[in-house]
Parts: C-alpha cells; sequence; structure tokens
C-alpha cells in the first residue's frame, strides 16, 4: 500500500556557505522531487542560516530527504514536519545543539 503524497516543510540550519543551497537542491532534483517553496534566512542564532523547503512527497521521502541532508557538513540540523502542523521543539534542539557546539569549540 502506497502512503498519500502530502505537503510537508523540510527545516536545515547551517552555516552560511557558497555552494550549499545548489548541494542541497540537487538532492531533491536526483530524486525528481519539486521544491514548491524555498526560503533562506539569517536564523536568530548567530553565523546560522536558516534554509525552509516545501515540498509534496511522503513520510518516508521526507525523511529520506532530511538523512540525505544532514550528510552535508556545513549542515547543523534538518526537520521535517507536515506543513500544517507547528513542531515546537525545533527551537529549543537548535538551541542546545549550538550550545553543544560552542562548548567543543571552546574546549579545542
Amino acid at each position: 500500500m502506497t502512503e498519500d503524497k502530502k505537503i510537508y516543510v523540510i527545516s536545515v540550519y547551517s552555516e552560511n556557505q557558497i555552494g550549499l543551497l545548489g548541494s542541497i537542491s540537487n538532492i531533491f532534483a536526483r530524486r525528481n522531487i519539486n521544491i514548491e517553496s524555498l526560503t533562506v534566512f539569517p536564523s536568530e542564532f548567530p553565523g546560522v542560516h536558516h534554509f525552509t523547503f516545501r515540498v509534496t512527497a511522503d513520510e518516508r521521502i521526507a525523511a529520506m530527504l532530511v538523512r540525505l541532508i544532514e550528510k552535508k557538513v556545513d549542515v547543523i540540523k534538518a526537520f521535517w514536519f507536515l506543513c500544517d502542523s507547528v513542531w515546537s521543539s525545533e527551537h529549543e534542539t537548535m538551541s542546545k545543539l549550538l550550545e553543544q557546539r560552542m562548548f567543543d569549540k571552546k574546549d579545542k
């Protein structure tokens, strides 16, 4: 049985690196997945940019895209969720990740 396609938002936090948007867009293109909407802006976290992609897919494809995007070196964290839902813990998760990252840099 195939799962119904729904609109998913894929949210990506990364360092601002030249070519990263093209690299992430290629992940969608190679799998023949249309990006219906794309937004890129500086996040509330210093030095971190936030990309949001809106795609029509099933849950399995959305999860797979996030796994592939997170393999990119400059990507800090990626999330996926249904377009009509709000994932309130996204900000909390990013705050913890960035705190740990800053702590790790101080130890080096």
